[in-house]
This record gives structure tokens, sequence and C-alpha cells, in this order.
């Protein structure tokens, strides 16, 4: 757990001056300024429900690719430093190394997410007056976007460290097509299957007002297979690191 917590540390060192720390910038700034700035134009689009609604469903969409470019920019440069050295020589376990470094990256996602809720409920308070902002609503929405994350994680950066950033950006543009076909009904019968869907998913089921057993359902079901998916996906990217000798594959 110490030298867990002392890789976690050095990872943050490494990643306060490089293109890591603007990425995850970027997307709380980028979605709060854009929206903020279309509502203060359109003021007759002032509906706390909309305002909810329509904030979180471009952060679900752009927040798979996000995720995949910031992994791939993690593992090129982890390539950059030493052919990987740094991660399968640090420690007698490669597995600190590795989980450590996604510890990494899902805090920082999460203090991304929590940014760009307080940036935006602050824009929506104090600078368009919009009034009846449920805050509460919108930082358990971040956790459940956080908490849906960590499966995207620790696949991209497998992915990453296995064929680069190219093919992880490919893999998060597919996730970003997925996560918008989630919006629609599309999905309805297999979203539980489908990790991408997850963070606005669950989030409509266990936020919206109507008093349903089959949303109630849906949540258990849910529950149960995005934990089973990314217990999954966590165990088979380390068992899958652990065995890594550090060389890429040729796509």
């Amino acid at each position: 757990m110490i030298q867990h917590y002392r890789c976690l540390l050095a990872e943050f060192k490494k990643r306060k001056r490089s293109l890591f720390l603007l990425l995850h910038l970027f997307t709380p700034l980028t979605i709060s300024g854009i929206l903020v700035m279309y509502i203060a134009v359109r003021k007759d689009f002032i509906n706390p429900q909309a305002l909810y609604g329509l904030f979180f469903e471009l952060l679900g969409i752009g927040t798979p690719l996000i995720i995949a470019i910031i992994c791939g920019v993690v593992s090129d440069s982890e390539e950059e430093a030493g052919h990987f050295q740094n991660m399968l020589r640090l420690t007698k376990r490669k597995a600190i190394t590795f989980s450590s470094q996604i510890s990494m990256m899902i805090v920082s996602y999460g203090f991304a997410i929590l940014l760009a809720i307080s940036l935006y409920t602050f824009a929506l308070a104090y600078l368009v007056r919009v009034a009846e902002i449920n805050i509460a609503h919108y930082y358990l929405t971040g956790m459940v976007f956080i908490i849906c994350g960590v499966f995207q994680y620790f696949l991209y950066l497998m992915i990453g460290y296995k064929y680069g950033i190219g093919m992880c950006s490919i893999a998060g543009f597919a996730g970003l097509i997925i996560a918008a076909l989630s919006q629609t009904s599309v999905v309805d019968k297999v979203w539980i299957f489908l990790p991408w869907s997850w963070p606005n998913r669950f989030s409509t089921h266990l936020f919206s007002q109507s008093i349903l057993v089959d949303k109630y359902t849906s949540v258990l079901k849910g529950s149960v297979t995005a934990f089973i998916i990314t217990l999954s996906v966590i165990v088979i990217s380390i068992l899958w690191f652990k065995n890594w000798d550090g060389r890429k594959a040729s796509y």
C-alpha cells in the first residue's frame, strides 16, 4: 500500500508540466464555457432540467475520446522516456506501477468532472442568473460519471501500451459514437452491456423523478453487470501488464 502511494505521488510529479494536465482541463473549461455562452444568448432556454440534461449529455459523449487520447498520450510518453522501462522495472511488482498510474488518471478525471460542474453551476447561478439549480443533483451525477469512467481508463491504457495513441484514439472515437447512440432509444435493451452508456443511463434512472418498478430493476441489473464487466477488465488488464514485455503490437 505504501509503495502504491509513493508511485501515485511520483506519477503526479511526472505529469504536472505535461500535456496530460492540459487535456484534463480542456474538457471542463470547453464544455462549461460553450454551454454558458450559448445559454446567455438563448434567454428563452432557461429550464433548469434541460440545462442539467444538456450538460451531462455532452459530457458523456465527449469523455470517451478525451480519456482515450489521455491514455494514449501517457503510454507514448512512457515509451519516449525509456521504452517503458520506468513502468516495467520501477518496482518488483509491475501491477503496482500500472494501477498507480491509472489511479492518478482517475483522480485527475474526478477533479476535472467536479471542476466542470463547479464552473457550470457557478456561471448559471451568478452570470446567467438561473434560479432553482439543484447543485447536489449535479455533484451526485458527477460521482456516477467518475465511477463509470474506471472501465474506460483500464481498457484504453491497455490499448495505449499495446498499440499506441493511434489505435487508442480510434477506440475512443468508437466509444464516442456508442455514447452518442446511448442518448437515443437504440440501445435501450443492451445499455447495461455498453460501458460508454453507463454514465448517462445510470444518471437518468437514478435521478429521474418518476417512480417506476422497471427503473429500479434496470438500475439493479445495470449495477451488477457494470461491476462484473469493470472488475473483469481490471483483472485482465493487470494480468496482461504483468506479463507484457514492453513491445508494441504492429497493426
